[in-house]
């Protein structure tokens, strides 16, 4: 009987034969473990003295963060049945988001508080802020991963890519647009962002974060193609938007933990 040969597209170590979800998730807990004991210690080395929260601060939490991201996504990704290569791809795509996320984005955020106010005009105050601008940004990178995902699916994926692009794109829209008519705080924070002195430094990190998903999504459809079953793509997808889920609920409860100490400028319209 002859030995089927190693499909060389593929490239890099080979998955464990069997997908072990338990190990997938338990990387999952130690991602939010992890992630949640480091921030708030970060976020207790704090001087409330300060105007602004020190960018030393959002540094430290972005590099913690991407460390996190890197070890604990790559794992759970090649545990759970991904060739290794592109399970540090994934890794590596998200330890660029996680410097995106956690230290270019509030730091860009802070500075440009210092010149503006943001309307609220239901009083929801900083907390209900900080989660609103959470849950809109949260739809943004998802819609961008599974808008690539449905892009670069396997042929033999019955998944519709046409369809969940296009609603998917609407999704992310609709979750920003219905946080703009609460508050101005999405696009506040979006466009501080994407304008400020760190607009470089962000699009830099999204477009690591990017090229590096786009890695890990076209070696899975190739190694689905290679073993007939889409299955394993789905679960580079799901692995994703699980750490996505869990990283963007530490950033809101960093975030919390921010502003109780330095409260953003709101006003509320009479």
């Amino acid at each position: 009987m002859g030995v089927t040969p190693v499909r060389p597209d593929l490239s890099g170590t080979l998955p464990p034969a069997r997908p072990e979800w338990r190990s997938a998730l338990l990387w999952l807990a130690i991602a939010a473990v992890a992630g949640f004991a480091g921030l708030q210690a970060i976020a207790g080395i704090r001087d409330a003295s300060q105007q602004a929260p020190p960018t030393s601060m959002f540094a430290s939490a972005g590099l913690l963060m991407s460390v996190v991201a890197m070890v604990t996504v790559t794992l759970a990704a090649w545990r759970s049945g991904v060739a290794l290569r592109a399970a540090i791809a994934l890794g590596g795509g998200f330890a660029a988001i996680a410097v995106a996320k956690f230290a270019i984005g509030p730091t860009a955020f802070y500075k440009g508080l210092s010149t503006t106010v943001i309307q609220d005009p239901l009083d929801l105050g900083p907390s209900g802020i900080v989660w609103l601008i959470g849950v809109a940004v949260c739809l943004l990178y998802a819609g961008v991963i599974l808008l690539l995902a449905a892009w670069l699916r396997p042929a033999s994926s019955s998944w519709p890519r046409f369809s969940t692009g296009v609603g998917l794109i609407v999704l992310a829209v609709a979750g920003v647009a219905t946080g703009a008519f609460i508050t101005d705080a999405p696009f506040a924070y979006l466009g501080f962002a994407l304008t400020g002195a760190g607009a470089t430094a962000l699009a830099i990190a999204l477009f690591v974060a990017a090229t590096l998903v786009t890695v890990a999504l076209q070696d899975t459809a190739k190694q689905a193609k290679a073993v007939g079953t889409a299955s394993v793509y789905l679960t580079v997808v799901w692995v994703a938007i699980a750490f996505l889920l869990v990283f963007q609920v530490l950033w809101i409860v960093f975030l919390l933990a921010v502003v109780t100490v330095w409260p953003l400028r709101t006003v509320t319209p009479k």
